[in-house]
């Protein structure tokens, strides 16, 4: 019976051409190494070659960017809201001249003047005690001297509230002062005055 043949381990061998050639255990492989002069300097294995990596692209976050921007215009808008609305609820001067103008026609007894600055429910409570409904003879025969100080005033789209301090002057002539918020909306274009409610009187 033959004995078995022994295996020879793996490791970098004498070729026999003046280079050491790797043995992988059971056949010579491809890779080869200079002779060393000295134990010391053996080649270590050889690895096999690696395969690039690929470099993967980080995707940053699209919050990075959008926040800001969204914070920025959020910034810009309300500021020019704000602005407008502050500009708009507070500029009363539009309230005051109607105002005005209905004192004009309460002085001068111009229906006309009456209807462009008035609603038809304002007028017909201007009469309500005497007809049910608005006539200019009606609301002559019982015109009063009136006189008043607009005080404070507030818009809300086309609705808007002035307060006004007023005087009136009765028959007998005595006076009166009041405070009298009065209700305007907007109408064809232009603020008329719609309700009135007599707050308190002195």
């Amino acid at each position: 019976m033959d004995a078995p043949t022994p295996i020879t381990p793996a490791g970098w061998y004498d070729d026999g051409h003046g280079r050491l050639r790797w043995w992988d255990g059971k056949r010579w492989t491809e890779y080869t190494a200079p002779l060393a002069p000295q134990a010391a300097a053996r080649p270590v294995a050889p690895q096999r070659p690696q395969q690039p990596t690929e470099l993967k692209e980080v995707k940053r976050s699209k919050l990075v960017w959008i926040i800001p921007v969204v914070l920025v215009v959020a910034a810009l808008v309300g500021g020019l809201l704000g602005a407008a609305a502050s500009s708009s609820l507070s500029d009363i001067d539009p309230l005051k001249r109607t105002y005005a103008d209905f004192q004009a026609a309460e002085r001068t007894g111009d229906c006309v003047a009456l209807e462009q600055v008035t609603t038809r429910d304002f007028r017909e409570d201007l009469t309500d005690d005497i007809t049910d409904q608005f006539t200019c003879a009606a609301w002559r025969a019982r015109l009063a001297a009136r006189e008043g100080d607009p005080r404070w005033g507030m818009r809300f789209g086309p609705v808007a509230v002035l307060v006004v301090e007023e005087r009136a002057r009765d028959a007998a002539g005595l006076t009166s002062t009041q405070s009298v918020t009065y209700t305007l909306v907007r109408e064809n274009g232009r603020w008329k005055l719609d309700e009135r409610d007599d707050a308190d009187s002195a």
